[in-house]
């Protein structure tokens, strides 16, 4: 799957609409809202953590995303500061158990993400 986005922000608020289209949700819903902080080595690293950590949300507390805000933070180990909302669903059907990064590269357009979904 490809995702891209003129900033990083974009790309991972594209990366977060992609994941969300191989997640089916029904029942009964109630508003949710988390924040939390990733930190990484590199930018690729923080994206993969980030991923996890969304396909978690969808195991552990069956929510989805509907807005993200996020602050990126380069130095000598990047950091992520992410704020989310969404909903919390009865029901689930998830089809992603794990995402790797294939290729992630900056182009003159902006940033590529190659991610394998399986």
């Amino acid at each position: 799957m490809e995702v891209k986005g003129k900033t990083l922000k974009e790309l991972l608020q594209n990366l977060v609409i992609k994941l969300n289209k191989n997640v089916e949700f029904s029942g009964n819903s109630e508003k949710f809202a988390t924040k939390f902080e990733i930190k990484g080595e590199n930018v690729e690293e923080i994206i993969e953590r980030f991923s996890r950590k969304i396909i978690d949300y969808y195991y552990k507390k069956k929510a989805i995303f509907e807005e993200l805000e996020t602050e990126i933070i380069p130095s000598k180990k990047w950091k992520l500061k992410c704020s989310l909302s969404g909903k919390i669903y009865e029901n689930v059907d998830i089809k992603i158990k794990e995402i790797k990064i294939e290729e992630f590269e900056e182009t003159t357009e902006g940033w590529r993400l190659e991610i394998l979904m399986e």
